[in-house]
């Protein structure tokens, strides 16, 4: 057994530029149109049975033809604030405190990254009807007139709800482009180089109208941008006067009754300048805002304390799946040891105690999928649309046991898990649109595919069991780490975490094979051991090793004074 043991361990937190209370957070993602639909009186038209077969077309679906790619990215469930909110009991009791929302802004789309107002919560997410009135009324120019709708009220009751119930609540800041409907592309539009807001967007030609749209899509109109970030001066007030209305709801100067912060969509296709002045403007708001972006690879630069707290940590979701869920393009277990250790060390300390570090998201392949689906590219290797022979069936115990040991290290490594809802009871599917299906829920049953579409209660005990983890041991949610061991044949990977109450011992194996292990007592390893989390066998305490047994594709947690 040979060790890769560097004696070097990341000091501690020092809290000087991101949230403290974000080191502690445990997230949930929710995609609020898939999660519940708790008020059916607010359904959009043709909204489909929660219980439906996914890959059945509706009635109305029909019409579009038998290709699934080209009606699928239509629907809409009828998940909503009333939804969410019945559902806060249970988020309690799987023990996540952080929740982060995908969009929820006034939007024609069930994903809602096409907002027609920043201003107002979606009618389909809270009262139907209520925006047409009240936007009628409004000056998109000047927040004096601006108002609240019965949605946007809706919301900041959820707030106040979640807060009580000890969650914190970010949503998504989708300030690089907006939807067609949006009343000041409309205006544009309608009045040409003319408009107050002509200026906003990125317009090619005014005659005839044409304009740049996110990612080559029209329906997705960008802002202009300039050196400094956004090239009006309009648009920036506007997205700075809208950042406050949705923090400090009733501008009393106290955050309470607000958002906990943004996680921002493409925020890297804005030059950093806009950024640096957006971070002042929240923190003069909010000085423990949560400010997380989206950005997929190492983003040092982005990361020194002017632009975010945080970014959805995708390098992290990479090693997990090359170690733990790839097979032919699997890596060793001191590669992952190497590759985590090199993250770790590209931010500042207190960078890496609030990354989110997640498996999955609205934007990937499910973790399950990943694992039934292996050696793909991460990013673009699982979307079915693009590859025919994409297994879309539901995983197996194996892959489930990968599954587990991911969420494992999720809650014992470095930085904030983050959890993508419905991965707890066994969700699957491709990536976008099957990553996102409607939230399983046991008092749904029977789906239409009861043989497919269950709540595993099993898969659910655990994520409860790894979280409390996570949430009993103040020194799984600290920086101090330090590898003990990384034995490539038995694919195995210890790591110690601590604080000044206490330590932990981390065992996983990445191997479909039982693995007896033996790690020498000495220097902080003489302290008396338990097991945490795992078989109360699996330890025995020698005179000078600790004899450890992890079950395949398993982890042991051990606690020590």
């Amino acid at each position: 057994m040979s060790s890769n043991a560097p004696t070097v361990a990341d000091t501690p937190v020092a809290h000087t530029f991101t949230p403290e209370w974000a080191r502690h957070a445990i997230w949930y993602q929710v995609m609020p149109d898939r999660f519940f639909n708790g008020d059916p009186s607010n359904d959009p038209p043709h909204t489909r049975d929660w219980r439906s077969e996914w890959f059945s077309p509706a009635e109305w679906e029909r019409a579009h033809g038998d290709n699934f790619y080209r009606y699928v990215f239509g629907r809409h469930y009828g998940g909503d604030l009333a939804g969410l909110r019945a559902k806060l009991p249970y988020l309690r009791d799987l023990g996540v405190n952080a929740l982060y929302l995908n969009p929820i802004f006034q939007a024609s789309t069930h994903h809602k990254y096409n907002a027609t107002n920043y201003l107002h919560v979606d009618e389909h997410f809270g009262t139907l009807g209520d925006y047409a009135a009240v936007v009628a009324s409004e000056d998109l120019a000047d927040p004096t007139t601006w108002k609240w709708t019965a949605s946007d009220r809706l919301f900041l009751d959820f707030l106040q709800e979640a807060h009580a119930a000890g969650m914190r609540v970010i949503i998504d800041g989708v300030f690089n482009h907006v939807g067609t409907q949006h009343p000041a592309f409309q205006d544009v539009r309608a009045n040409g180089h003319r408009s107050r807001f002509a200026d906003w967007f990125d317009v090619v030609g005014w005659e005839p109208f044409d304009w740049h749209g996110w990612a080559g899509f029209k329906d997705l109109p960008v802002f202009r941008k300039a050196p400094h970030g956004l090239a009006s001066e309009g648009a920036k007030a506007h997205i700075f006067a809208v950042t406050k209305r949705w923090m400090d709801p009733d501008g009393d100067g106290n955050p309470a009754d607000g958002i906990d912060g943004w996680r921002l969509d493409v925020p890297n296709e804005i030059a950093p300048p806009f950024w640096v002045d957006w971070r002042r403007h929240v923190r003069s708001i909010n000085p423990q805002a949560y400010i997380v972006g989206e950005i997929w690879h190492r983003a040092d630069d982005w990361l020194r304390g002017q632009h975010f707290d945080a970014v959805m940590n995708y390098p992290f979701a990479h090693v997990a799946v090359d170690w733990v869920c790839n097979r032919s393009r699997k890596i060793s277990a001191s590669a992952a040891d190497a590759r985590l250790r090199e993250l770790r060390n590209a931010y500042a300390p207190e960078v890496t105690a609030v990354l989110q570090n997640l498996l999955d998201s609205h934007d990937t392949a499910r973790i399950a999928s990943i694992a039934k689906n292996p050696d793909r590219d991460y990013e673009r290797g699982h979307r079915a649309q693009d590859h025919p022979g994409y297994d879309h069936g539901k995983p197996g115990a194996l892959e489930y046991a990968r599954v587990r040991l991911c969420a494992l290290l999720q809650m014992t490594y470095v930085g904030a898990p983050m959890v993508y809802y419905g991965d707890e009871v066994g969700m699957w599917g491709a990536d976008d649109p099957s990553n996102r299906k409607p939230m399983l829920w046991p008092e749904m049953e029977p789906y239409e595919n009861p043989r497919e579409n269950f709540v595993m209660n099993d898969l659910r005990a655990y994520y409860k069991q790894i979280i409390a983890l996570r949430k009993g041991h103040a020194a799984l949610r600290t920086n101090n780490i330090e590898t003990v061991l990384t034995h490539d044949p038995a694919d195995v990977w210890a790591f110690r975490r601590w604080d000044e109450r206490e330590q932990l011992l981390v065992v996983l194996n990445a191997s479909e094979y039982s693995r007896d292990i033996a790690i020498p007592r000495q220097g902080h390893l003489k302290s008396d051991w338990k097991v945490a989390f795992g078989p109360a066998d699996c330890l025995t305490v020698r005179p000078e090793q600790l004899a450890i047994r992890v079950a395949p594709l398993s982890g042991v947690v051990l606690v020590g004074k």
